[in-house]
C-alpha cells in the first residue's frame, strides 16, 4: 500500500509540473515583447507592466528581429502562404498603424531613416 501511495504521489507531482510555465518573452521596450514560444510573434501590451498577454502586432512566425531604443525591425514568414514579410516598428507611433513591408521598401526605409539595425 505504501508503494502504491508513493507511486500515485509521483504521478501527481509530475503532472502538476507540466502546467508550470515560466515567462521567457523578451522585453523589446515601449511595451513590446518578443514571444519565443511557438508560434514566435511580437506583441504589444498596453499596461506598463507585462501581465502575460497583449495584442499581436507581428504574426507568426518571426524569423529574425533586432531593436534599439526607438525601433524594432523584424522578418516573418506567413505559415499558410510562405510569404516573407518585413516589419519596421517606430515605438513612438501608434501600434495600430504597423503594416508589413516588402524587402525593397523595408531596406529603403532603413537607409532613409538611418536606422542601423540588422537582421541576421
Amino acid at each position: 500500500m505504501k508503494k502504491l501511495t508513493i507511486f500515485f504521489g509521483l504521478i501527481l507531482l509530475v503532472n502538476s509540473c507540466i502546467f508550470i510555465h515560466m515567462d521567457d518573452s523578451i522585453d523589446l521596450g515601449g511595451n513590446y515583447r518578443y514571444i519565443q514560444d511557438s508560434p514566435q510573434s511580437i506583441i504589444y501590451h498596453e499596461s506598463s507592466e507585462y501581465e502575460g498577454d497583449g495584442m499581436e502586432v507581428i504574426p507568426p512566425a518571426v524569423l529574425n528581429y533586432d531593436f534599439n531604443d526607438r525601433y524594432i525591425i523584424a522578418k516573418s514568414k506567413d505559415w499558410e502562404s510562405e510569404v516573407i514579410k518585413y516589419w519596421l516598428i517606430d515605438k513612438k507611433q501608434d501600434c495600430f498603424e504597423i503594416e508589413p513591408l516588402d524587402s525593397l521598401t523595408f531596406y529603403n526605409l532603413l537607409l532613409k531613416n538611418r536606422i542601423e539595425l540588422k537582421l541576421n
